[in-house]
C-alpha cells in the first residue's frame, strides 16, 4: 500500500501500515477511542442573508407581481451558484430569504415593462427600492363566493375589449389579484374555480393607475355545454377548436371567449359558463361553419343553472364544418387584352345559413393565439382583385349558388350564369371577356347636397338590373353600359330611394347623372314568430324598396336596413323611409318569407314551420345509387332550394315552406326527371317531413 492510498484509508489501517513499515510488521496498533456524541466537534454553520423591499415604476406606483432575481456577484471566482427569487404582493413589497451574506446583481420583470438591473446590491438589505422604466397601470380586486368569503388560487382571466392577447393571473389567500403593466383602454374580467364561474365583468378602464373594482368577482355555480364538431360527410373532427362566446356581442367581439378542444370523436365540453347567452363557433382554415347555434344559461331555484329550451338550443349540440368552395379564372378585356385590377364578386344568389370567416383564416394554433376581439365579419359575398396577369381566385365560398360579378373601368359589367358550388369544389371559369361599354357618371348625394359614400347604383333594362356601382367618398359612380335605355336607381341605408332615366347611345356624350337621396326618419317595430306561435329569437330582418329591389340582394341593391330579433322576437329598426317596404325574414332554421311592412305600424310577422325532404336517387332497373347529380326544387310563391347526391345517392332538402313542390333531378349519364309532392310541416325542427323518397333515373 503506497502513501497515496493510505491517505484515503480509513485510520485503522493507516496505523497498521505504519506500523509494519517500521517495526518490520512485529508491531500493532490500538484504535483511537473516538470521543462520544456530546463531544463532538461543533459543524460551523453558514450565516444567511435576507433581501426585502419594494418594486416601483417611474412614478413611485407600486408594480404587483413583479418578479425579483438576485444573481450572486462571484467572489474570487467561486460560483455564484443558483439565483434567489421573489414575487412581489399587491402592494410591490418582495422577501428574499436564505441568501448567502454578500453583492448581488438583481434584475426585475413585470408585464408591461422592461427588464431592470441594479448592481451591486450589498446583502443583507431590508428596504430596498427597485424601480422599473415607465408608468404602467394596473386593475386590481377579489375574488369571493360571498362578501366576507374570500377565494384562493380561483383562475382569473383579463382580455381586452379593444382586442389583443388575454392574461390570467390566480388570486392570493385573501381573494385578491391584480394586473398590472395594462395599456389605456377598457378591459373585461372573469373568475373560475372547478366548476364555478362568475359572471364577466366589462367595461373596466384603465385610464389611470391603480383601479381597484369596486364589487368582487362573485362565484357561483356554473353549467356545461357540449356536443360534437363534424364535417360535411358526418365524420368527426378531431383537435378542432370550439369556442363559446357571448350571443350579446357581434361574433368575433367577445374579449373572453371560452375555449375547448375537440377529441378523437369530435366531442367538445365548455364551461364552466355563468347565468347568460352564448353563441358556439368553430373555424378552421378551409372551412365553413353552417351555422352557430346559441345556449341560453338560466338559473333555478337553489342556483342550479339550466338551459333555458324557449330561449335557447338543447345541448348535445352539434356543428357542421363544410369545406369552402374556390373559384378563380381570368379576365381579359374586348382584346383579349388581361385586365389587371378588375373586380370580381361571388355573390350569394340562394343559400343555406352558413356562415364564412371573411380573410384569411389562420391554423388551429395561430388562432388561439388570435386576440379575442380580432373577429372577422361574416356575410356571403367575398371579393378579390385580378392580378398583373388578369387571373383571381376566391376562396372560402359558402356551398351554394353563386353569380359573378367583374367590373372594370371602360368595360360593361358583367355578371355570369348562376353557377352551384359544392363544398370543397374547386371550380376554373376560364377566361371572363368583357365588352367595351359606353360610359354613364354621376353623384349621390342627399337632401343637403352632402355626398353619400357606398351607395348603390343599379342599372335596370327590361327588368333585370344585374348591372351596378358603388359610390366613392365623393358620392361619385361610374358605369360603362351597352347602348339601351336604363332605369338607375340609387339607394342606401337609412335614406330613401331616388331614380332616373337614361339613354346611352353611341356618339352621344358622356352621360351625368345626380340622385338626391332624402335622410329615411320612420322605425320599424315588430314581432316574428312561427305558425306554432314560438319567437324567433335570432332572426334577420331586411328591408326592401317596396318596388324594385329583389330581396335577397343579389348583388344589385342594399337594403334600407337590416336588424336582428332578440330572444323573445321583437325586432326594431330605424333610420327607414316613410311609405310600404318589402320585408324580408331570414333564421336559419326556418324557410325565407317577404312580406309587406309600413313603418310606425307595428309589424306581427308569421313565419311558417318548415318541412323538409330525406330520400335518395337510384338508376332504375338495376337500382344502383346515383351519387352524383343536382336536384332543384321549385315551391310555394316561388320558393327555390337546391341539393347535391352525396354517397349511396342520399339527398336532403331541409327548411322547405310547407305546399307543392316539384322536384328537377339531372344527373350525368342519365335523363332528368321530374316528380311533384306535397310537403307537410315536420314534427320537431330540423326533422324531415317526407322521409325515404325514391327517384328513379333512366339511363340515356
Amino acid at each position: 500500500m503506497g502513501i497515496a492510498s493510505a491517505r484515503r484509508a480509513p485510520p485503522e489501517l493507516v496505523c497498521l501500515a505504519l506500523a509494519a513499515l517500521a517495526l518490520g510488521g512485529a508491531a500493532a496498533c490500538r484504535r483511537r477511542p473516538q470521543p462520544p456524541a456530546s463531544e463532538a466537534p461543533a459543524v460551523p454553520v453558514a450565516s444567511v442573508a435576507r433581501l426585502a423591499g419594494q418594486v416601483l415604476d417611474g412614478r413611485a406606483h407600486p408594480v404587483p407581481e413583479a418578479r425579483v432575481l438576485a444573481f450572486r456577484i462571484a467572489d474570487a471566482g467561486a460560483p455564484g451558484g443558483k439565483p434567489g427569487s421573489a414575487t412581489a404582493d399587491l402592494d410591490g413589497h418582495f422577501s428574499m430569504d436564505g441568501l448567502a451574506p454578500g453583492s448581488y446583481r438583481v434584475l426585475v420583470e413585470a408585464p408591461g415593462f422592461p427588464a431592470a438591473e441594479t448592481s451591486p446590491v450589498a446583502a443583507p438589505a431590508a428596504e430596498l427600492v427597485l424601480r422599473v422604466v415607465g408608468a404602467g397601470r394596473s386593475i386590481s380586486g377579489r375574488v369571493a363566493r360571498s362578501p366576507n368569503e374570500p377565494v384562493a388560487g380561483a383562475r382569473v382571466a383579463l382580455g381586452a375589449e379593444g382586442g389583443g392577447p388575454g392574461r390570467e393571473t390566480v388570486s392570493r389567500a385573501d381573494g385578491r389579484f391584480a394586473f398590472s403593466g395594462l395599456g389605456d383602454g377598457t378591459y373585461a374580467l372573469r373568475a373560475l374555480l372547478g366548476d364555478e364561474a362568475s359572471a364577466t365583468v366589462r367595461g373596466v378602464s384603465a385610464g389611470r393607475e391603480g383601479v381597484t373594482i369596486p364589487q368582487p368577482l362573485v362565484l357561483g355555480r356554473g353549467a356545461t355545454v357540449g356536443g360534437r364538431l363534424v364535417q360535411d360527410a358526418g365524420a368527426g373532427l378531431a383537435g378542432f377548436e370550439v369556442r363559446a362566446e357571448s350571443s350579446a356581442l357581434p361574433p368575433g367581439d367577445d374579449p373572453l371567449p371560452l375555449v375547448a378542444r375537440t377529441d378523437q370523436m369530435g366531442g367538445f365540453t365548455l364551461g364552466p359558463l355563468a347565468a347568460g347567452g352564448y353563441r358556439v363557433t368553430a373555424a378552421r382554415a378551409g372551412y365553413v361553419l353552417r351555422r352557430s347555434p346559441t345556449v341560453t344559461l338560466a338559473a333555478r331555484d337553489g342556483g342550479e343553472l339550466v338551459v333555458d329550451p324557449a330561449r335557447g338550443e338543447t345541448p348535445p349540440l352539434e356543428l357542421e364544418l363544410l369545406r369552402g368552395a374556390r373559384v378563380a379564372g381570368q379576365v381579359t378585356d374586348a382584346r383579349g387584352v388581361p385586365a389587371p385590377g378588375a373586380h370580381v364578386r361571388c355573390v350569394a344568389s340562394a343559400m343555406d345559413d352558413l356562415t364564412v370567416e371573411a380573410g384569411p383564416l389562420p391554423l388551429a394554433a395561430e388562432a388561439a393565439a388570435l386576440p379575442s376581439g380580432a373577429g372577422r365579419s361574416l356575410g356571403s359575398t367575398r371579393s378579390a382583385l385580378a392580378d398583373a396577369h388578369g387571373r383571381f381566385t376566391v376562396d372560402d365560398l359558402i356551398p351554394g349558388r353563386y353569380r359573378v360579378e367583374v367590373a372594370h373601368a371602360g368595360s360593361e359589367p358583367m355578371l355570369t350564369d348562376e353557377i352551384t358550388l359544392a363544398p370543397g369544389e374547386r371550380r376554373e371559369l376560364g377566361a371572363l371577356a368583357l365588352r367595351d361599354g359606353f360610359p354613364i357618371e354621376g353623384r349621390v348625394v342627399d337632401e343637403s347636397g352632402a355626398p353619400i359614400e357606398e351607395a348603390r347604383v343599379a342599372a335596370a333594362v327590361g327588368g333585370d338590373s344585374g348591372l351596378s356601382a358603388v359610390t366613392d367618398g365623393a358620392g361619385s359612380f361610374s358605369l360603362a353600359l351597352p347602348a339601351g335605355h336604363y332605369r338607375l336607381t340609387a339607394s342606401a341605408p337609412g335614406h330613401g330611394g331616388a331614380s332616373a332615366e337614361v339613354d346611352v347611345r353611341p356618339g352621344a356624350p358622356s352621360a351625368s347623372i345626380a340622385l338626391r337621396l332624402v335622410r329615411a326618419e320612420a322605425i320599424l317595430e315588430g314581432l316574428v314568430r312561427d305558425t306554432g306561435g314560438r319567437p324567433l329569437g335570432r332572426a334577420r330582418l331586411l328591408a326592401w324598396p317596396r318596388e324594385g329591389a329583389q330581396g335577397g340582394g343579389g348583388g344589385s341593391a342594399t337594403p334600407l336596413g337590416t336588424t336582428s330579433a332578440d330572444v323573445g322576437g321583437h325586432f326594431r329598426m330605424a333610420d327607414l323611409p316613410a311609405g310600404e317596404l318589402r320585408l324580408e325574414v331570414q333564421h336559419p332554421d326556418y324557410p325565407r318569407v317577404t312580406v309587406v311592412a309600413t313603418p310606425g305600424q307595428f309589424a306581427s310577422l308569421t313565419v311558417p314551420f318548415p318541412g323538409g325532404i330525406a330520400g335518395e336517387a337510384h338508376a332504375r332497373g338495376t337500382g344502383a345509387p346515383v351519387t352524383r347529380g343536382r336536384i332543384e326544387a321549385s315551391g310555394p310563391e316561388g320558393a327555390k332550394a337546391s341539393a347535391e347526391l352525396q354517397r349511396a345517392g342520399a339527398f336532403r332538402l331541409p327548411r322547405l315552406a310547407p305546399g307543392r313542390w316539384r322536384l328537377s333531378v339531372s344527373a350525368p349519364g342519365y335523363r332528368a326527371t321530374e316528380q311533384e309532392l306535397e310537403v307537410p310541416p315536420s314534427a320537431s325542427l330540423g326533422e324531415p317531413s317526407v322521409r325515404d323518397l325514391r327517384v328513379d333515373l333512366d339511363p340515356v
